[in-house]
Order: structure tokens, then C-alpha cells, then sequence
């Protein structure tokens, strides 16, 4: 019942309520059917949700910049979620013609419903205490996105 309660609550938040705050699990769906549970009080490593869709450009922009952010820390020290949402196209397809090496999560509607997301690109960063410590606001230019994420994760700025 709490967590019916909290999952009200917060669905009544903006999606910018959400720095600082728990973040909230959820379970999906893996394009080859394994189900990921997503667990905040068990993270092992720092987490990015990225709510996305293949059809969206802005999605498509800010992606290499979150490949960016996920190559400099390594696999084992950040996990990238591409949870995908309002689909309509083929997105593992895109995500391997884009050369993106997120863990892709299909149908993840109701994922974004809990976070309040109602657009995309939709993005947190997790902490490993699983504190949403960083949300990208609506309109944020991919390497702005990218800055924050790397001095969250205290990772060296990029080069490019």
C-alpha cells in the first residue's frame, strides 16, 4: 500500500521533483526476454534511466552524448537503461544501427508513468544508494546532459 501511495504521489510530481529523490523500481522487459528488476536499495554501480524512442530526434541526439558518458566509466561502474517508450518503429534495430551499447528495455510505458515522464528524451541518473541525483530538464543540449552526467559520476570532462 505505501508504495501504491509514493508511486501516486510522485506521478502527481514534475519529473524535476524527482532530484534528490528515491528512485522507484520497476521491472521490463529485454529485446532477447530476460526481465531486468530494476532494485534501487540493491544497485551495485550508478544507473541511467533513458526513456527514448526511435522516432524521436532529440532522442537520436543526445544518445552518442550518454554513449559518451557510459565509455568513460566502463560497463562495471554504470549502467545504462534505454527504456523505450510511445513506440511505434523497431528499436533494436536502431539501437544497433546507432551503435549504442545500452541495455534496451521494451515497453516501458508504464516505467515512465512511474517517473513522471512525459516526453522524450526522459533521462536520471541513479546513484549507487539509489538516489536520483541528476534529471535532465526538457530542452537541455545533449552536451549540457553530458557535462552534468560526468560531474555527477566525477568522471573527466570530454574531449570532443
Amino acid at each position: 500500500m505505501k508504495r501504491v501511495l509514493l508511486c501516486l504521489f510522485l506521478a502527481g510530481l514534475s519529473a524535476a521533483a524527482f532530484a534528490q529523490s528515491d528512485a522507484i523500481a520497476w521491472q521490463g522487459k529485454t529485446a532477447n526476454g530476460d526481465t531486468i528488476h530494476f532494485d534501487p536499495q540493491r544497485l551495485k554501480r550508478p544507473a541511467i534511466l533513458l526513456f527514448w524512442a526511435t522516432w524521436c530526434p532529440y532522442c537520436e541526439a543526445l544518445m552518442p552524448y550518454v554513449q559518451h558518458v557510459q565509455d568513460a566509466a566502463g560497463k562495471d561502474r554504470l549502467d545504462v537503461y534505454a527504456i523505450d517508450i510511445k513506440e511505434d518503429g523497431d528499436p533494436v534495430k536502431t539501437l544497433r544501427e546507432r551503435k549504442l551499447g545500452f541495455t534496451l528495455i521494451l515497453d516501458g510505458d508504464a516505467i515512465a508513468d512511474l517517473y513522471a515522464v512525459k516526453g522524450t528524451p526522459g533521462l536520471f541518473l541513479v546513484d549507487a544508494s539509489g538516489k536520483v541525483i541528476y534529471h535532465r530538464s526538457g530542452g537541455d543540449a545533449p552536451e549540457k546532459v553530458e557535462a552534468a552526467l560526468r560531474e555527477k559520476l566525477r568522471l573527466p570532462a570530454s574531449a570532443h
